[in-house]
C-alpha cells in the first residue's frame, strides 16, 4: 500500500480503479490556404457555435444546480467576446496569415500565462476557465466534440479537469476526480462540489498506477493506493462510528 496526499474538495469516501484522462492534442496549421477574410469569418462562425453551446450548459446547469453554479457558462460566453481576446485573434489572422485554429490557440497560451502568473490564487484559477473556452473554439473549427466514454465505474485522473469536462462526465460511471494540479478554487471545483462528485487535487500521482485500486478519503485528503483489506475494514469502523457521513461510498 502506498499513501499519497492532496487537497480535498469534497468531504467524501470512495474505493475504485484507476483510470487516467488524456486530453487529446489537435494537429494545428500554422498558416491558412484561405484569404484572411475568409479565416476571420470561420473564428466568427465558430465563437457563435461556442456561445450557442455555452448557453445550453448555462441552462442545463441552472435545473440542475442552480444560478450560481450555471452563471460559470455565462462567464466563458463572456471570456468568448472578451476585446483582447478577440483582438489578439484578429491581429494573428489579419496581420500573420495564420488559421483560425492557430490564432486561438496563441490566445489560449498568451492569456492562461496572464492569469497563471497573477498572485491571487482566485485569478490563477481563471486560466483554466480561458484553457475552457478556448478548447471549445478549436471544436467547433475543427469539428467534432470530446467524451470519455468509460466500460465500468472508475476514478478518473489527469492533470486538470476543466469545467465543461466536469459536465461531460458520465456521472453513473464516475466514482471521483483526482488531479495532479488543479485548484480549490477554481470553477471545476465549484461543479465538483455542486455535483457532490468526490476530487482531490494537487496530488503527486505517477501514471504507473493505471487500473489499480485507490481509496480516496476526503476527510483528510489522502490517497491509498493498493489498499489491503485490514487497512479498508479500519476506514469503514471509522466512518461507520462516525455516524456514516454523507457520501459514505466505501465499498
Amino acid at each position: 500500500m502506498q499513501l499519497l496526499s492532496g487537497k480535498a474538495i469534497m468531504e467524501q469516501i470512495v474505493a475504485g480503479r484507476l483510470c487516467f484522462y488524456r486530453r487529446p492534442q489537435p494537429q494545428i496549421q500554422l498558416y491558412t490556404h484561405r484569404d484572411r477574410r475568409q479565416e476571420l469569418n470561420r473564428f466568427y462562425r465558430a465563437q457563435k457555435s461556442a456561445i450557442l453551446e455555452l448557453n445550453t450548459l448555462y441552462h442545463r446547469a441552472l435545473h440542475q444546480v442552480g444560478e450560481g453554479v450555471a452563471s460559470i457558462f455565462m462567464i466563458h460566453g463572456m471570456l468568448l467576446e472578451d476585446r483582447d481576446y478577440m483582438e489578439t485573434v484578429r491581429s494573428l489572422i489579419q496581420g500573420q496569415g495564420t488559421t483560425a485554429e492557430y490564432a486561438v490557440q496563441m490566445a489560449e497560451i498568451s492569456f492562461a500565462a496572464a492569469f497563471s502568473s497573477m498572485d491571487s490564487p482566485y485569478m490563477q484559477a481563471r486560466a483554466a476557465d480561458i484553457r475552457d473556452i478556448s478548447q471549445r473554439m478549436l471544436r467547433s473549427l475543427m469539428g467534432g466534440r470530446q467524451i470519455l466514454l468509460m466500460d465500468e465505474p472508475a476514478i478518473l485522473v489527469s492533470d486538470d479537469y476543466l469545467p465543461s469536462e466536469v459536465m461531460d462526465f458520465d456521472q453513473r460511471r464516475l466514482l471521483g476526480l483526482i488531479t495532479r494540479k488543479g485548484s480549490l478554487d477554481s470553477h471545476s471545483a465549484m461543479l465538483v462540489r455542486a455535483y457532490h462528485i468526490p476530487a482531490i487535487v494537487e496530488v503527486d500521482i505517477a501514471p504507473k498506477w493505471e487500473g489499480h485500486l485507490a481509496l480516496m478519503d476526503g476527510y483528510t485528503g489522502n490517497i491509498y493506493l493498493d489498499p489491503d483489506a485490514e487497512h479498508m475494514e479500519q476506514l469503514r469502523e471509522l466512518y461507520q462510528a462516525n455516524g456514516r457521513p454523507k457520501g459514505y461510498a466505501l465499498a
